[in-house]
């Protein structure tokens, strides 16, 4: 029963962060961004999937390959996803702030 009750909370919360994050009136509540703005949102959440795209390449050539460095073996990582999601959320807002210096924000 808790792990429906985890699954639920974290599936609004999401919902409402991505609402936030987008700028997109369709998650619930009204937001106050231009089009320009929203512009900027898309422009880096594109991006930021480019670039978590490009980690995925460089990590399965990496496995294809076998280019891994031997010394990283001993390390463990307990939770690999959160590295992707780490890297999806810094280079959104890597972006978003490259976006909106170029575009006058």
């Amino acid at each position: 029963m808790l792990s429906w009750l985890v699954i639920i909370v974290v599936s609004l919360l999401l919902f409402l962060i991505l609402g936030k994050i987008t700028g997109s009136e369709e998650h619930g509540y009204k937001t106050n961004d231009d089009e320009r703005k929203k512009h900027i949102k898309q422009q880096a959440i594109v991006s930021s999937w480019i670039m978590l795209l490009v980690f995925f390449v460089i990590n399965f050539f990496n496995d294809f390959f076998n280019l891994s460095d031997m010394r990283l073996d001993n390390v463990p990582l307990i939770y690999p996803e959160l590295l992707y999601l780490l890297i999806a959320v810094s280079s959104y807002f890597i972006f978003y702030v490259m976006y909106r210096k170029r575009l006058g924000g």
